[in-house]
């Protein structure tokens, strides 16, 4: 028997990243993390992973359902305040080359700055990992800030060369070879393992104050996990350790975040888009904790009476 690898026609209409409104950046507020698709224009097979990636949130986006009387989010079994995440989330669509260039680099990165300069936080789906020179430039083109910018680039090859004079990267990589630039530190998988909280804060701390852009890419997830990318490794994050990285990382300066390196075409352990969820189950602690929008449950003592 053969298995169906085609998408399977939806009678449902266009579903816009994790349930959202569809917006255009004159409807986008501050505090909104507002979504976009970005293709690599080569008909490569990571094209699709925009679409894989909203039609894969439609399942975390029912947690935050307007007519569910109590919004979970299921993985850290809390109460979600639906209402707040329900404004805060909407998409743009997908971007489109530049009708001059035939390129995405100035759509990026005027798209990244006209967001930022908004106060809301751009979320770039899919693509391949080269689009992290564009982000950056569009942040610096929304505001010139004075001190750099920051990137946390978790990857299983990083791509440094896209910082300036005054930037700072942590790099967090399986491939821990990385010039000794003291801007950079660089941090093995192997290493973030052995004392995982400290490192945490080591990461923070060379971090610091300034806008910090976010980039995780596929190939970053331990390949036994998913299969959802060629480049990925066995020696990469699990997802309870990229998760928790995340949920520290909600309280800093977020400036932007992007996911890339998925490959949705791939068959076999990613047939059931187990890959798919697993990044989104990551970038959603770190967009929960940036909004707030989570309550702990209060459990009350059971008396017998």
């Amino acid at each position: 028997m053969t298995l169906r690898i085609e998408p399977l026609p939806r009678m449902a209409g266009h579903l816009p990243f994790m349930r959202g409104r569809l917006a255009r950046l004159d409807n986008v507020g501050p505090g909104m993390v507002v979504a976009f698709g970005l293709p690599s224009g080569f008909n490569s097979r990571s094209d699709l992973a925009p679409l894989a990636m909203r039609e894969t949130s439609a399942y975390f986006g029912s947690h935050f359902n307007a007519n569910m009387k109590s919004a979970m989010d299921i993985d850290q079994r809390q109460v979600l305040r639906s209402a707040d995440v329900a404004g805060s989330m909407v998409d743009l669509g997908d971007l489109r080359p530049d009708p001059a260039t035939g390129t995405f680099e100035g759509t990026l990165r005027r798209t990244i700055a006209q967001i930022r300069e908004k106060d809301a936080i751009p979320l770039l789906l899919g693509g391949e990992q080269g689009c992290l020179s564009s982000v950056l430039a569009g942040l610096r083109m929304s505001e010139p800030w004075s001190n750099g910018i920051a990137a946390l680039i978790i990857s299983a090859a990083s791509d440094i060369d896209v910082l300036q004079a005054n930037d700072v990267a942590c790099v967090v990589s399986a491939s821990p070879e990385v010039p000794g630039d003291p801007a950079i530190m660089s941090l093995a998988i192997r290493d973030l393992r052995q004392r995982f909280e400290s490192h945490v804060e080591s990461i923070l701390r060379h971090l610091g104050q300034r806008p910090v852009h976010v980039a995780l890419d596929a190939s970053a997830i331990a390949s036994h996990w998913h299969g959802a990318s060629t480049s990925a490794g066995f020696a990469g994050l699990s997802l309870s350790e990229c998760r928790r990285l995340f949920r520290q990382l909600g309280v800093a300066n977020i400036a932007s975040l992007s996911i890339t390196g998925l490959d949705p075409t791939i068959n076999g352990l990613s047939l059931v888009k187990t890959g798919q969820r697993l990044l989104l189950t990551a970038i959603l602690d770190l967009i929960y904790a940036r909004l707030g929008v989570l309550e702990r449950r209060v459990e009350t003592p059971h008396v017998c009476v």
